[in-house]
C-alpha cells in the first residue's frame, strides 16, 4: 500500500515537498546503480548475495531478483544488480506488498493485499498452486480498505511463516491487531495480539496510513516489526510519515523500540523515504546482523528533482547487545 502518489503539478507546489529527519542508517539511492524506478514493497534473502523485491504495481504476478554485494567489514552497499523479472500474466493487479522465501520448499510467497491472498511461486515465477490458508475472518471483505497484507516473513529455524494486517480488521478495536504464524502445511499455526503505538498525527489531512508495514523473523531473538504512520496533508507540504523499528515477542505480546526516524515533505530536501519492504541481510565479520529496508518511491513520482526516490536502509543489529532481549 502507497502513502499517496505526487501529483504532477506545478513547480511551485513542487518545491514545498521534503525535508528528512537525521537517519538512523546509512541511506543508498537504488539509481546509482541504475535499478529501474518502481513501487518496491517488499523483499527477501534468496541466499548468497541473491535477494528477490516485488513491486505493489507490478501488472504480472511476480518477482524480481536482485544481486547486492555488501562489504562484509562495513556493512556498506557497494553494487546492486538487478537480474530481471520472473512471473506470469495476471487479470489483475495483485497490489504485491510481502515475499518471503521458504528454503525448505525452495518456493517464495507473495502476499497480494488487493486479493487478501498468499500464493506460492517458483523460483522461475510460476504458480505451484499452492496458497497459505488465510482465515476466512482475515479474508478481503474483512478488512480496511487497503489495509490488509503489507508484511510477510519467514522463520527457517521454527518453520513459521509470519503475517499480520496493516491496520486492525473492522470488527477489531482501534490499534489491536492479529499477529498470524502458519506452519509448513500452510495452515493457521498461532495467532497473538499486536498494539500498535498511539498515532502522533493531529489530524488525518488529505491521507491517513497507521500500521505494520513489515515482519521479519530474527531466528533466536524475536520478530522485528516496523510500524509505519503516514499523514498526507492537504496541500502535501507539511506531510509526515513516522518510522518505528520494534523487537516484539509474540507469547508474551512485549515489544521493544530498537530504532526511530521520521521524514516529512518540506521546501528544500527530496530525501523523503517511504520503506516497506524488510528483511535480514548477510552478518558481518565482528557478528553482526544487518538490516536492510527498502523504500517505496511509487514509480519515482514527481516532476524535475522533487521526486521520491527508490532507497536502500541498513541498520546494524548486534544479538549481543542488551536491546535485542526482553
Amino acid at each position: 500500500m502507497s502513502v499517496g502518489r505526487l501529483p504532477s503539478c506545478s513547480l511551485p507546489l513542487l518545491f514545498m515537498l521534503f525535508m528528512l529527519q537525521p537517519a538512523v542508517a546509512k541511506r543508498y539511492r537504488l539509481s546509482r546503480w541504475d535499478i529501474p524506478k518502481a513501487n518496491y514493497s517488499g523483499i527477501t534473502p534468496l541466499g548468497g548475495e541473491k535477494y528477490a523485491v516485488v513491486s505493489d504495481e507490478q501488472p504480472e504476478a511476480g518477482f524480481y531478483v536482485w544481486t547486492l554485494k555488501m562489504d562484509s567489514v562495513s556493512g556498506k552497499i557497494t553494487d546492486v544488480r538487478d537480474d530481471g523479472f520472473y512471473g506470469l500474466a495476471w487479470p489483475f493487479d495483485r497490489d504485491a506488498e510481502g515475499i518471503a522465501f521458504c528454503p525448505q520448499r525452495n518456493t517464495l510467497f507473495i502476499s497480494g493485499e488487493e486479493d487478501q491472498r498468499i500464493l506460492e511461486h517458483r523460483l522461475d515465477g510460476t504458480l505451484t498452486g499452492s496458497e497459505i490458508q488465510v482465515p476466512q475472518y482475515a479474508g478481503k471483505e474483512f478488512i480496511q480498505y487497503n489495509r490488509g497484507f503489507e508484511a510477510l516473513g519467514y522463520d527457517p529455524r521454527e518453520h513459521l511463516f509470519w503475517t499480520v494486517t496493516e491496520s486492525p480488521l473492522k470488527e477489531d478495536e482501534a490499534l489491536h491487531l492479529r499477529m498470524m504464524s502458519f506452519g509448513p502445511d500452510l495452515k493457521l499455526a498461532s495467532e497473538y495480539r499486536y498494539s500498535l503505538d498511539p498515532p502522533q498525527a493531529r489530524n488525518h489531512g488529505r491521507d491517513h496510513y497507521h500500521g505494520v508495514v513489515a515482519v521479519t523473523p530474527f531466528p533466536g531473538v524475536g520478530l522485528l516489526v516496523l510500524e509505519r504512520e503516514a499523514r498526507i496533508a492537504r496541500a502535501y507540504n507539511g506531510s509526515r510519515c513516522w518510522c518505528k523499528l520494534f523487537l516484539y515477542n509474540p507469547l508474551s505480546g512485549q515489544k521493544k523500540l530498537l530504532e526511530r526516524w521520521s521524514t516529512r515533505f518540506h521546501l528544500f530536501n527530496t530525501r523523503f523515504s517511504n520503506y516497506e519492504g524488510m528483511c535480514l541481510g548477510p552478518v558481518l565479520a565482528d557478528g553482526t546482523q544487518t538490516l536492510l529496508l527498502l523504500a517505496d518511491s511509487q514509480g519515482g513520482s514527481g516532476v524535475g528533482p522533487w521526486r521520491l526516490r527508490d532507497r536502500l536502509k541498513v541498520i546494524r543489529l548486534n544479538p549481543e547487545k542488551s536491546d535485542l532481549h526482553f
